[in-house]
C-alpha cells in the first residue's frame, strides 16, 4: 500500500520563506552591483584627471575635484612643462637669484695715502705721537719743528729730520736711511739702517745702525748705543728685517774730519736722559707700571762701541749670552 505523506501546514510555510529570504538577497546584490556600476562610470566620465598623453585635447578639471589629487596635478605641472598639444600652459619658473661677484680691486682703486699723515711739519712746544700700525713702512718727515717732543712709535721705509731745533724725537726701525740736516740742539733715539746727518750742531743720540753712520759739515754730535723700549719695538724691527745684533752705532765715519766734530756719550746714558718716558707724554700704548718693569730692558742689546780711550791699558772679555733657540745665534757663533 502506498502512503502519501502531505507535509505540514508549518513545513510549508518554512519553505516559502527560505525562497522569499533569497529572492530578496538576489535583489539586494543587483542593486548594489547597479549602483557600484553607476558610480564607477560617473567617477570614470567626471571625476578621474584626464590623461594629457596621446589626446588631442585635455579634458577640464571637473568641479570640486578631490584636494589631493588638485595638489598632485599642481606638483606635476611645476615639475616638467605640459607637452605642445595641450592647452594648459607651462607653470612659470622662478628667475635665479645672482650671486653679486665680489669685484677685482686694483691697486689705482684703493685709496691712496694722505701725505700730511705722514709729516710733521712747522710745530712749536707741542707733543707729537704716531703709535704703532699708524704709518706701517711709509715714509715720513719731520721739518721746522721747534721745542716740540715727537715720537714716530712704528717702522718705516725712510726718515727726513730737517730744519729742527730743541727738539726730542724718536724714531723706530727704519728698514733705509734716516737723513738729518740742518739741526740744531736735538736729542735723539734713531733705529735705521743708515744714518747721515749734515750740517748739524749739538745734537745728541743714542743710535742703531746696521750700516756705519756718516756725519758730514757737523758739530759736537754725540752717539751712544740704542736704548729703549716698547712691547711693539722687537716686532717692528723683524718687519724692517733688521738684525738687533748687528748694531755698528759707534763706527762713525765722517767726511770732514776735525776735532770737535763727533764724540761718544757717557757710557751709563738712558733713554730718559735724552727724551721723556711714553707714559709722561700721554702715550695711550705704554703705561707706567710697564715702563717701571722694564726700565733696564732695551730690545738691542747694550754695547760699549769703540771706546778705545776709556779702556785703554785695562783687561777686557768678551761674553756672549744667545736665547737657546734664537735663530741667529749658530751663525753669529760660526764667525768667532
Amino acid at each position: 500500500a502506498t502512503v502519501l505523506r502531505v507535509p505540514s501546514l508549518a513545513a510549508r510555510a518554512s519553505t516559502t520563506g527560505s525562497v522569499s529570504c533569497m529572492n530578496n538577497l538576489i535583489l539586494q546584490g543587483a542593486a548594489l552591483t547597479v549602483a557600484a556600476g553607476a558610480a564607477y562610470l560617473v567617477y570614470t566620465q567626471f571625476l578621474a584627471p584626464a590623461d594629457k598623453m596621446g589626446c588631442l585635447e585635455s579634458k577640464p578639471e571637473a568641479e570640486g575635484a578631490p584636494v589631493m589629487e588638485q595638489v598632485k596635478k599642481a606638483k606635476v605641472e611645476a615639475a616638467a612643462p605640459v607637452m605642445s598639444n595641450s592647452t594648459a600652459k607651462p607653470a612659470a619658473a622662478k628667475p635665479a637669484e645672482k650671486k653679486e661677484e665680489k669685484k677685482e680691486e686694483f691697486s689705482w682703486n684703493k685709496k691712496k695715502p694722505d701725505p700730511k699723515d705722514f709729516m710733521f711739519s712747522n710745530l712749536k712746544n707741542q707733543v707729537c705721537i704716531k703709535p704703532p700700525g699708524s704709518i706701517n713702512g711709509q715714509m715720513f718727515i719731520i721739518e721746522d719743528c721747534e721745542n716740540c717732543d715727537i715720537y714716530i712709535c712704528d717702522h718705516m721705509a725712510q726718515v727726513q729730520i730737517d730744519y729742527c731745533k730743541n727738539c726730542r724725537i724718536f724714531v723706530g726701525p727704519t728698514e733705509s736711511s734716516i737723513f738729518i740736516r740742518n739741526c740744531e740742539d736735538c736729542k735723539c733715539i734713531i733705529a735705521c739702517q743708515q744714518y747721515r746727518a749734515r750740517e748739524c750742531v749739538n745734537c745728541d743720540t743714542l743710535l742703531y745702525a746696521s750700516t756705519a753712520p756718516v756725519v758730514e759739515e757737523s758739530k759736537n754730535m754725540r752717539f751712544g748705543c740704542f736704548r729703549f723700549f716698547y712691547f711693539n719695538l722687537a716686532q717692528q724691527f723683524e718687519a724692517t728685517k733688521m738684525s738687533v745684533y748687528d748694531n755698528k752705532w759707534s763706527e762713525i765715519y765722517d767726511f770732514t774730519p776735525k776735532d770737535g766734530n763727533w764724540s761718544f756719550l757717557p757710557l751709563d746714558t738712558k733713554a730718559s736722559d735724552l727724551v721723556k718716558p711714553l707714559s709722561e707724554v700721554g702715550a695711550d700704548f705704554c703705561t707706567k707700571e710697564e715702563e717701571a718693569s722694564h726700565s733696564d730692558t732695551s730690545v738691542v742689546p747694550f754695547t760699549a762701541g769703540y771706546r778705545k780711550s776709556e779702556f785703554e791699558g785695562q783687561e777686557r772679555a768678551f761674553v756672549l749670552l744667545m736665547p737657546g733657540k734664537h735663530a741667529e745665534g749658530p751663525p753669529l757663533f760660526s764667525k768667532m
